[in-house]
């Protein structure tokens, strides 16, 4: 489990740097692909994940439960940032602290891990946390620009929404996507991990010098990393869940910062990169906190 888990980062981390020498040396602006990423790679992505989804529409508990407990994360992440901020780190953080990587990072790691069942879970796990990240985190994020008759409106002007209902009917009606098509689909899976990282890079090239602000990091790692996982676990490992779906559940807790935190931040001009820094920092410390919170799961277990 340690070597998929460092593996993963240590790609992850490649991927983040050739964005950076791609941003230095083609002087690429990171809200391009950032809005590439929101309105048009992510509503694919969400389609075809529901509409291709191995399993029925039981599972759609696990997509529910992730996004009412990641809009409650970020509900009290934005009550904590007001004691700590007055500006516009109270959005960001209050965003970051509802989500996390589950996409790029938890995923390859369950395929590798698990069975295709128990990897189902953790693909509904994840569709939560993205509608989480294009409704709710998105709001909150731009309440911080915009009033909140605004942020509303821009909520429902994303194609997220009108993808996930599409994709909804096509599950419901038992539709199946020819080969061909799904095909088409995947070449979307894969853009949207590499881009979605390559992000990072590129909102940090932009920058002379990398900017961390060490008491946004600080908290935020703190929070996602340490205070969300432990206390996480501990409530999961009480609700008599399968010994697999609970080491599930504490990998999604534990991921790293996500990287729509830095795409977010850019396309909306909210610290991106502060929020590039932390993402950064954050990924490379979860070949740490990940194993450790999962043996934490393992040692409630027995």
């Amino acid at each position: 489990m340690e070597t998929t888990i460092l593996a993963k980062s240590t790609f992850l981390i490649i991927t983040t740097v050739i964005g950076w020498i791609a941003g230095r040396k083609l002087t690429i602006d990171s809200r391009g692909p950032s809005c590439l990423l929101i309105y048009v790679i992510s509503p694919f992505v969400i389609f075809s994940s529901i509409a291709e989804s191995p399993a029925d529409f039981s599972f759609f508990r696990y997509t529910a439960a992730a996004l009412v407990i990641s809009s409650s994360l970020a509900l009290i992440s934005f009550l904590l940032a007001k004691l700590v901020w007055n500006d516009s780190k109270v959005h960001l953080f209050s965003f970051a602290g509802g989500t996390g990587n589950t996409g790029y990072f938890a995923l390859p790691v369950v395929f590798s891990l698990f069975s295709p069942e128990i990897a189902a879970v953790a693909v509904f796990i994840t569709l939560g946390v993205i509608l989480y990240e294009f409704t709710v985190g998105y709001f909150i994020t731009a309440m911080d620009k915009f009033d909140n008759k605004e942020c509303l409106r821009k909520v429902l002007s994303l194609p997220v929404i009108p993808a996930a209902i599409i994709g909804l009917l096509v599950k419901y009606m038992g539709l199946e996507l020819p080969a061909q098509l799904q095909s088409f689909f995947n070449s979307f899976k894969g853009a949207y991990s590499v881009l979605g990282m390559m992000v990072i890079g590129i909102t940090l090239s932009q920058f002379s010098a990398l900017k961390f602000d060490w008491k946004f990091s600080f908290f935020c790692i703190g929070w996602k990393q340490l205070i969300v996982p432990l206390f996480g676990t501990l409530l999961i490992s009480q609700l008599g869940l399968t010994h697999d779906i609970c080491l599930v559940a504490s990998l999604m807790l534990a991921t790293p910062m996500a990287a729509n935190v830095v795409i977010l931040a850019n396309q909306l001009d909210v610290h991106p990169e502060i929020a590039a820094s932390t993402v950064m920092l954050s990924t490379l410390l979860a070949i740490i906190s990940v194993p450790l919170n999962m043996h934490v799961m393992l040692v409630l277990l027995q």
